[in-house]
Parts: C-alpha cells; sequence; structure tokens
C-alpha cells in the first residue's frame, strides 16, 4: 500500500524565514498593543503560528515584561497597559475593599477596550495589498 504513495514535494512553514526574528517578534507585540483585545486564534492565523504557539508567545512575553495583561475564559488576550494597571490599582487604594462587580464596573471605565482597530486594520490591510501587489 505505501508503494502506491509517492512524494514529490514537501510542504512548509510559511514563516518569513528571511526576516530579522527580533522584528517578527516587536511586530507580534504592536500587533496586540494595537489591537488591545486579540482573539489568539486570530493572532496564530495573522502570523501563521498554531495557536499553541501564539499563546506560549504571548506568555513568554508576559513573563518577560514585554506585555501586561490577561488571557480570558474564551480565548481572547486583552493587552492591559501599565497606566490601566495603575488608575486600577489606585481604584482598589481609594475604595479600601471592593467586591469583584465593583471592580469589573471600575474596570470597564479604567481601562479602554476599544481602540480605534478600524484605523490600525486598514492600515495593516493596505500594506498586505502594497505587499502582494509588489510580488
Amino acid at each position: 500500500m505505501k508503494a502506491s504513495f509517492t512524494v514529490d514535494e514537501e510542504g512548509h512553514d510559511q514563516s518569513n524565514l528571511d526576516a530579522d526574528p527580533e522584528s517578527l517578534l516587536q511586530e507580534f507585540v504592536d500587533y496586540i498593543k494595537q489591537m488591545k483585545v486579540v482573539m489568539l486564534e486570530d493572532l496564530a492565523a495573522h502570523f501563521n503560528l498554531k495557536t499553541q504557539e501564539a499563546i506560549d508567545r504571548v506568555n513568554d512575553l508576559q513573563n518577560m515584561g514585554q506585555l501586561t495583561g490577561v488571557i480570558d475564559d474564551r480565548g481572547k488576550f486583552i493587552y492591559i497597559t501599565m497606566d490601566e494597571m495603575e488608575s486600577v490599582a489606585k481604584f482598589i487604594k481609594q475604595r479600601g475593599r471592593v467586591s469583584i462587580t465593583e471592580l469589573a464596573e471600575s474596570s470597564n471605565k479604567l481601562i479602554n477596550l476599544n481602540p480605534d482597530n478600524n484605523e490600525t486594520l486598514q492600515r495593516k490591510l493596505n500594506a498586505k495589498n502594497e505587499q502582494d501587489s509588489s510580488e
């Protein structure tokens, strides 16, 4: 049975092997910071990674201190700036004991989860279209 199959060519991951790893890492971080809230599956697809690889990278970047945020139970990474963290900490210090409900309500006001992603997405699409047309 095996003899009836032949392998003419093998595929490979579509990772950009020619690009500088540091610039790719910076692009990964910048993308997360610009989008603010990213589905980890979408992040992986955008950078041609497996979902688990994207999760591992996000966790590693958090451990290194290059990203701050949380991964929710639905597979989203929510990037939180240091200023936003400080404002939440200030709220807790001012109030003393707070309930989870109070913290969630104040976090919705203190953390901007909806940056102007339309502009960011449009910029990325334009850059991709320019790259595709030049190839």
